[in-house]
């Protein structure tokens, strides 16, 4: 009941060029539900601030989950978490990280649950807070957005490739 999504940052000359692809790796198959999204792509990031020349600031973007099950015979419930980076210090869901392929200090992001970034989408344990839904018995979609920020005045990142991999986890309740 696990999938794997990657994550890529690629940079445009002179600044931070921020796409968050969250790409399938796998098929998840729980209780005949699947789990998708197309992504998150912030566009440039810039992480430096010069007065009247330059100004950093987060960028944001949104992106949907969506729930596809199939044959259910009662419904139920699911939950969706989503798991630590790979890379980065503490606990990696409070913050999460990309790392940069050139080398240098990785670019921290997080996915919230919620337009004000006030909840991250964590695993429900270690840090922040699940998604979650119900199932109708038969076939059916459900969707949800999530919303992924990075925060302005990363000054120490280099210009590269960034990229990194997160779990989600798809329950299925009964």
């Amino acid at each position: 009941m696990t999938r794997v999504f990657h994550c890529v940052v690629r940079p445009a000359p002179a600044l931070l060029l921020a796409l968050l692809a969250l790409t399938a790796a796998g098929q998840v198959r729980a209780a005949g539900c699947s789990v998708s999204s197309p992504g998150l792509a912030f566009g440039t990031y810039q992480p430096l601030t010069f007065s009247g020349k330059l100004t950093s600031t987060d960028k944001s973007s949104t992106a949907t989950i969506s729930v596809v099950c199939s044959g259910i015979v009662t419904g139920g419930s699911y939950t969706l978490a989503l798991g630590p980076s790979l890379v980065g210090s503490g606990n990696r869901i409070s913050t999460r990280y990309l790392s940069n392929t050139s080398g240098g200090d990785n670019m921290a992001f997080n996915v919230y649950r919620e337009f004000s970034y006030t909840t991250v989408w964590g695993d429900g344990i270690t840090a922040g807070s699940m998604l979650g839904g119900s199932i109708p018995a038969g076939d059916s979609s459900q969707s949800q957005s999530v919303y992924g920020k990075i925060p302005s005045g990363q000054k120490t990142l280099k210009a590269g490739t960034f990229s990194g991999s997160l779990t989600m986890t798809l329950t299925y309740n009964p």
